[in-house]
């Protein structure tokens, strides 16, 4: 029997990291780019400005927004700011990707240079329905089509690792990590919804196997698409900061001493409220420009009630996500499940209860990602792990729905304060500068035409 390796928990939240190296040398061209860097930023922004037409039908064919967070602005900012790419291009020994591509090309010798459905679907190059690079995405960013990896399914037989102490075993999964979750949960019916609580916090919701395109802010990805099967689709939102909320509060704050004060958390719910939006917002609000704030603090405020708040924005999120998908599938979400680190604090699942008003549930498998790349893999050789079975944590919730109604109007309202605040001083002052000089011009106008009409009054006073 072939040994199998799950390639996923390695590249655990990298899906759109990328990189570059040379086909010959094997060595990078630059430094990994992270999925949170921002610096591609002006290269969407002059997209827009050319034509905005081209952007919408870009996001159209990919399903994806065109911002920085995903690949193709990344590849194309390596490929512009690199010194002799153009020979390598040329030369056509040039190799992209994303940390998948690199780790398989890297284990096999450079017998493989593929990437998994996944993670190609978050590159904004893929053509979202038929599962294949498209052409005019990658005109878009000017990267050559050709040099680009084979994309492949979530599970098949790749083929054999050549290097380290791994040698000679059958690579049989490629995965990004939250889509491999869902497939380790048996997520195959329209409407189950998992929030992964991370670094990030990712909340997808199964829509099946045709592609819908969401009128709400939510971009579509594809969840996992197994040998030759249909490829399964998803809704999906996401924020850049969830649980580095609190490893904020942690190392930059030294508002926690460790992450175990979570669990000893004890105290109700206020109003505070805490918007991490380091990175901007992403789905499904799309305020690159907003700014993390906390407001609604007190006198009374200790650090418990900043905790839950970052806490609670886990929770704010999922059910932001929860509710674009409501408006743009009219299916009500009945039961909310939970993965990732993070949910292992029955409070915060609590939380989540009473934000969302439906039952929160987590199997005692918190990295449910494993277990999926695990399925993936040994289906790749005909072996059915079958579905991962355990008790369950379940929460119901206990607030009513006018406190539920009540709570989200106020982080709705702290998600608007949010934003416009990265506006520069220069451009308040030039405005107000502007109102002010029409301001002096209407004051300069009006004071004329006073004195005039006195002087009028007093010389027909004086006839008379």
């Amino acid at each position: 029997m072939l040994k199998i390796f799950g390639m996923l928990y390695v590249l655990q939240l990298m899906r759109e990291t990328v990189l570059a190296w040379n086909s010959e040398t094997h060595k990078p061209l630059y430094n990994a780019i992270h999925y949170t860097d921002t610096r591609t930023d002006t290269i969407i922004q002059e997209n827009e400005s050319k034509n905005l037409n081209i952007v919408k039908e870009i996001e159209d064919i990919t399903g994806l927004r065109v911002t920085s967070l995903f690949s193709g602005a990344k590849l194309k900012w390596i490929i512009d700011n690199t010194s002799n790419i153009t020979q390598l291009l040329t030369m056509k020994t040039i190799k992209l990707g994303t940390l998948d591509t690199w780790l398989v090309w890297k284990l096999t010798k450079g017998k493989l240079y593929v990437t998994d459905i996944t993670n190609a679907s978050r590159t904004l190059l893929m053509d979202i329905k038929s599962c294949e690079w498209s052409l005019k995405a990658c005109q878009f960013f000017n990267i050559p089509i050709s040099i680009l990896p084979t994309i492949k399914s979530s599970s098949e037989q790749y083929g054999i690792i050549e290097e380290t102490c791994l040698k000679g075993l059958l690579i049989g999964s490629i995965f990004a990590n939250h889509h491999a979750a869902l497939y380790g949960l048996n997520y195959t019916r329209i409407g189950q919804i998992m929030s992964r609580y991370c670094d990030s916090c990712i909340v997808s919701c199964i829509i099946g196997t045709e592609f819908t395109k969401s009128k709400n802010g939510l971009i579509t990805t594809v969840a996992y698409k197994i040998d030759n099967e249909p490829a399964v689709y998803a809704l999906e939102g996401w924020t850049s900061i969830g649980g580095k909320a609190i490893e904020w509060l942690r190392n930059n704050m030294k508002i926690m001493a460790t992450d175990e004060e979570i669990k000893l958390l004890n105290i109700n719910a206020s109003d505070v409220y805490f918007v991490p939006a380091f990175n901007g917002l992403a789905a499904p609000h799309w305020k690159p420009d907003a700014k993390g704030i906390i407001c609604g603090i007190t006198h009374y405020t200790n650090k418990n009630h900043l905790i839950r708040a970052a806490l609670e924005s886990l929770c704010f999120h999922t059910k932001d996500v929860c509710v674009a998908f409501e408006r743009d599938t009219g299916i009500t979400p009945y039961q909310l499940t939970v993965d990732g680190p993070y949910s292992v604090y029955s409070n915060l699942l609590n939380y989540q209860a009473d934000i969302l008003g439906i039952e929160v549930e987590r199997s005692q498998m918190t990295d449910m990602a494993i277990y999926g790349s695990a399925k993936a893999a040994a289906h790749a050789i005909n072996i059915e792990l079958g579905n991962y079975q355990s008790p369950l944590k379940i929460s119901e919730p206990t607030t009513t729905e006018m406190e539920r109604k009540n709570r989200y109007l106020k982080w709705l309202k702290a998600i608007r304060r949010s934003s416009g605040l990265s506006k520069s001083q220069l451009q308040v002052n030039q405005k107000s500068e502007k109102l002010d000089k029409y301001s002096i011009l209407r004051t300069k106008i009006l004071s004329t035409a006073y004195l005039m009409v006195m002087m009028v009054m007093m010389v027909l006073s004086d006839k008379n």
